[in-house]
């Protein structure tokens, strides 16, 4: 059982966040700041790989560190990496649950073309999308545009109460 020390009460929405994962497939916990998903996917012990990505170097030191000191579980296999740089110029195999959160619409949209238009195969089943700005605006851009509609179709659109403001999450499923 994990201490309250190591694993911090997450909110409604990144529980939420959390239930949307795809169990036996990695994880992508894209511009991660704390790493609060990628963490509890990994203590859950259903998902094969936790990728942990943010474009600050501090941020994913200071998170490596947080994991190597406070999180890591000798009976826990999964294998674990850490990315220090900007979603879109991520070069390495992507599958899995990508979850992008956090940001803004237009981050999310550069993120996105970024590694959509690099790798025509990428073999994600599912993104996870949580802006903080301007959720409309990237369902409707998602949705025109035919490299992610052709591949990706909502799934789910979900608000979440947080504060005092709604916030939406839109699941995109790979077509089959």
């Amino acid at each position: 059982m994990l201490s309250s020390r190591a694993m911090p009460k997450l909110s409604a929405r990144l529980l939420l966040i959390s239930d949307y994962l795809i169990p036996g497939e990695p994880v992508w916990d894209l511009c991660c700041d704390h790493g609060y998903v990628g963490l509890k996917a990994y203590h859950s012990g259903t998902f094969p790989e936790i990728h942990f990505v943010d474009q600050v170097p501090e941020i994913i030191s200071s998170l490596q560190e947080r994991f190597e000191n406070r999180h890591q579980r000798p009976g826990l296999t999964e294998k674990v990496n850490f990315w220090a740089q900007s979603g879109e110029t991520l070069t390495v195999p992507m599958e899995g649950t990508a979850v992008i959160a956090g940001v803004g619409a237009h981050t999310i949209l550069q993120i996105l073309r970024g590694l959509c238009e690099r790798d025509e195969n990428l073999k994600i089943s599912r993104w996870i999308l949580g802006p903080h700005t301007d959720e409309e605006f990237l369902q409707e851009s998602l949705s025109v545009w035919p490299r992610f509609s052709k591949v990706f179709q909502l799934a789910a659109l979900t608000n979440v109460r947080e504060g005092q403001r709604d916030r939406k999450l839109l699941i995109f499923d790979k077509v089959l």
